[in-house]
């Protein structure tokens, strides 16, 4: 397992949980290479689909290191709530770019006729592409993250690194499954729960 230095109040904190601060834990025979062939094999196109909370952020971050280090051109976009566009100067800077990779966190906020426009000019200009959604975006589906406790345990162990073991795992089974696998719901109710056990 993966080690991460340097003790905090609380390793559950929003800083400690981002997208990008811990490694993407991938199942059993995949990794970031081979969702990077598969994408490839979707002719440069594809999304990473499921509901709130399972890492579907974390895994186009995870993704978006992979191509960076592989010297793989890549431009991360991250839309926001209510972002039915992109702002023209990002327009402009796409139409200027070829053969790298766009990866969008929140393409599905995009309205139908924005994802339309993206898709259009990603061919026209050679442009990957991969977005995350909730359901059908008009993409070929890449990847549909599947969270299971086991999972969630390990990224629980992983935190806890930075400082006291005061999370059991029965503690990760209740919360798990309390949020019904939403990974993201689950670790603010730990930083709950670390800091009413550290503070007594």
């Amino acid at each position: 397992m993966t080690e991460i230095s340097g003790k905090v109040e609380n390793p559950f904190s929003a800083r400690f949980v981002r997208p990008g601060a811990i490694p993407y834990i991938f199942p059993p025979g995949c990794s970031a290479e081979s969702l990077y062939q598969t994408f490839e094999r979707l002719q440069r196109m594809g999304a990473v689909v499921g509901p709130h909370g399972v890492g579907k952020s974390a895994l186009i971050t995870a993704l978006a290191d992979w191509m960076e280090q592989h010297q793989i051109p890549c431009l991360r976009l991250e839309l926001h709530d209510g972002q039915r566009t992109l702002d023209q100067e990002t327009w402009n800077l796409l139409e200027d770019r070829s053969e790298i990779v766009l990866t969008v966190d929140g393409y599905e906020q995009l309205s139908a006729w924005a994802r339309y426009q993206l898709r259009r000019l990603c061919r026209k200009r050679r442009l990957g592409l991969i977005g995350t959604a909730h359901s059908d975006v008009e993409l070929p589906l890449l990847y549909a993250p599947e969270p299971n406790e086991d999972l969630a345990w390990q990224i629980v162990q992983l935190l806890l690194q930075r400082g006291e073991p005061l999370i059991s795992r029965e503690d990760v089974h209740e919360s798990f499954a309390r949020h019904q696998g939403n990974l993201r719901e689950m670790l603010f109710d730990l930083y709950d729960l670390y800091e009413l056990r550290r503070s007594r």
